[in-house]
C-alpha cells in the first residue's frame, strides 16, 4: 500500500496509535486494523441482536401503541 495522503494527529493520539501498533505494523496498518476490528464487533452486536425479540409480545404491542397513538390523532393529521 502506497502512503499518499498524510494527517495531522495530536501527539496523545499518535501516542495512543503507537500503542495499538503491532511489531513492524506501519501507522496504516495500524488504523486499517483497528477500523476492521471495531466493524467486526459492530457486526457481531448487531447479529447478537437478531432475534432478540423473538417469541414475544412486542411487535404486536407496539402496533397496537402506533394505532392508538394514531387514533387519538384523528383523521388527516
Amino acid at each position: 500500500m502506497d502512503a499518499t495522503e498524510r494527517i495531522r494527529v495530536s501527539t496523545e493520539v499518535k501516542a495512543a496509535l503507537e500503542a495499538e501498533q503491532q511489531p513492524d505494523e506501519s501507522y496504516s496498518e495500524t488504523i486499517e486494523r483497528l477500523i476492521e476490528d471495531r466493524i467486526e464487533r459492530r457486526r457481531e452486536a448487531i447479529r447478537e441482536g437478531a432475534g432478540l425479540w423473538e417469541g414475544s409480545d412486542a411487535g404486536a404491542e407496539a402496533e397496537q401503541i402506533h394505532d392508538a397513538m394514531n387514533d387519538e390523532l384523528g383523521p388527516n393529521s
